[in-house]
């Protein structure tokens, strides 16, 4: 017995809804290929470099050298051909840092230095020089002399951190042809007698057109030559811990990124040199820093400046003394007026008859302005001679008011 299958055929499905069921369908296998393939590109990216036994740079600022023995490496290849001088600095630079580790001492800008920027605003910030080591010479606060060796010098205090932006600027004053100077940012402590830029945690822009970060040995070529009459600037980025320079106005590459520590303006010098610094006491040649006003603080802090020496005028305080020397002296007071009691000046017209009542009697009133005797301090033996000195000095009152009385004026 046969069987007979009857199969009805359904409605036909159109075209543009197979298409629609099959976008999701394509966009999920697509998406599940391409994270397969980015985690197998992540892995062997992973297993190289622990295959070719680098050392991750963690958290620490960029450019540090974690890796001690590619430094290591370096640093033998630098000291065969350095000189005895030079290999003689390096060590006692490299025994200073390990006895003052970079960043150990506190830098944070204290409340009492907060206090101080507020007074006085960017004339807080000043170039310290450490006077037994010292081969240069602060003049004003931002002027700066070196001499004949190695040297550098940093602020008093850190670059804030409250703006977004901070920045100055150096101008080289004087520079010899076989003068090196290195302008940059370090930490606390920092070997005095080494350049910025040649240890951790220190960058900088010397006058050979190098980018010095971290180390001695080997540095990049990073802008031109500075010569006598460059003014450098170095800007600082605080969120990102950004580093750039500027030379005569034009920003450079930025030279650094991570470095969010406690820094310090540095500026070193191999030979005779002069510098000058601008902190935001004046003008900057960037012209962005100045339209953004990038420098460290504001110009006048809340200390109101000393009146100048030398000038008088618009202060009325000296104006006025001035005018009280040069006046003439007042004229004398004029002498006190008696009045004569109205009785006693007629009763004496009328005894006398030769003058009206109220005429005074110039003489009368100069006798009986006469001062009185001084009281004695004798015993009280010699009270009888009182007495007889008292009835003399009465009898004598009144033979002066006789004859003051025959001769009226």
């Amino acid at each position: 017995m046969s069987r007979t299958y009857i199969f009805q055929q359904g409605p036909e499905i159109p075209e543009d809804e197979l298409r629609s069921l099959n976008v999701p369908l394509l966009v999920g296998l697509l998406s599940a290929v391409g994270a397969l393939l980015l985690a197998l590109l992540c892995a062997a990216i992973w297993f190289a470099v622990v295959g070719s036994g680098r050392i991750r740079l963690g958290s620490d600022p960029a450019g540090v050298f974690d890796d001690e023995q590619r430094l290591l490496e370096e640093e033998e290849e630098a000291l065969e051909h350095m000189d005895e001088q030079s290999r003689r600095m390096y060590y006692q630079a490299k025994a200073y840092i390990e006895a003052n580790p970079p960043n150990s001492a506190s830098s944070d800008i204290s409340l009492s230095q907060f206090m101080t920027i507020q007074e006085k605003g960017v004339s807080a910030w000043e170039f310290d020089v450490d006077f037994p080591n010292a081969n240069c010479f602060v003049e004003g606060r931002t002027e700066i002399e070196f001499f004949d060796s190695v040297c550098c010098t940093q602020t008093n205090l850190p670059l804030p951190k409250q703006n977004d932006v901070y920045y100055w600027e150096a101008k080289i004053y004087d520079k010899p042809l076989h003068t090196t100077i290195a302008i940059g940012l370090t930490t606390k402590p920092y070997p005095t007698f080494r350049l910025p830029g040649y240890h951790r945690f220190s960058v900088a822009y010397d006058s050979t057109g190098l980018r010095r970060i971290n180390q001695p040995f080997s540095a990049p070529h990073y802008g031109p030559p500075l010569q006598q009459g460059d003014v450098v600037g170095v800007g600082y980025r605080t969120r990102t811990g950004t580093v750039f320079f500027t030379r005569n106005g034009k920003k450079l590459d930025d030279a650094l990124h991570g470095m969010r520590l406690n820094l310090f303006p540095t500026i070193g010098a191999t030979g005779p040199a002069t510098v000058m610094v601008n902190f935001g006491q004046s003008g900057f040649v960037f012209i962005e820093a100045n339209v953004k006003k990038w420098g460290l603080a504001p110009v006048h802090g809340s200390l109101a400046p000393p009146p100048p020496y030398g000038a008088e005028n618009d202060f009325v305080l000296l104006e006025t003394g001035h005018e009280q020397t040069a006046s003439p002296p007042p004229p004398p007071s004029p002498p006190p007026h008696h009045e004569e009691d109205p009785s006693t000046s007629r009763s004496e017209s009328v005894d006398d008859g030769t003058q009206p009542a109220n005429s005074i009697n110039l003489t009368r009133l100069n006798s009986n302005r006469r001062p009185s005797p001084p009281p004695s301090y004798t015993s009280h033996d010699s009270d009888e001679d009182e007495e007889n000195e008292d009835s003399t000095t009465t009898n004598e009152d009144d033979h002066h008011r006789q004859e003051d009385d025959e001769h009226p004026m």
